[in-house]
């Protein structure tokens, strides 16, 4: 038994590498996880402007026009409803796993949570037509979240 061994320490020089390339995975997985919150913030301050421009632009409407209005709205709440938090909480969780095997298997979870929400970016019409809105509210919504995405991916690696 070395005075390494006796210290707790490791035995070679990588092994010291090694866990100070771990601590910087965990901080990447931590700086991801609140940039998608923070992209996700963003998003939502930008659907909810658009959502006041369309209010604004037929509030002298008739009641029941106002409630056709307020319940096509809703309908853009389902984008960040898709596009949710729960990418990063996985991004929080891998990067307060205590081993490796566990930030392993929340990263696999990640992985799985960020291919979902890139094939719902690039699918949803929705998305391309709030980019593309008639009141010329510049949302850039599409762009926001892939950037978002793709800093999480590199992130995950």
């Amino acid at each position: 038994m070395g005075l390494l061994h006796i210290l707790g320490l490791p035995s070679t020089r990588n092994g010291v590498d090694r866990g100070a390339a771990a601590k910087t995975r965990t901080e990447k997985l931590s700086k991801a996880s609140a940039a998608w919150r923070e992209a996700h913030r963003q998003a939502d301050r930008r659907i909810a402007a658009l959502k006041a421009a369309i209010s604004s632009h037929y509030d002298r409407g008739h009641p029941e026009l106002t409630q056709v209005v307020e319940q096509g709205l809703g309908k853009l709440d389902e984008i960040l409803d898709n596009v949710d938090h729960r990418l990063a909480d996985s991004l929080e969780h891998a990067s307060n796993a205590p081993d490796d095997r566990s930030r392993d298997a929340e990263l696999k979870n990640a992985k799985a949570i960020l291919t979902e929400y890139i094939g719902y970016v690039k699918s949803q019409p929705l998305i391309a037509h709030i980019d593309e809105n008639p009141w010329k509210l510049k949302t850039d919504l599409k762009a926001l979240l892939i950037g978002g995405l793709t800093s999480a991916a590199a992130a995950i690696g």
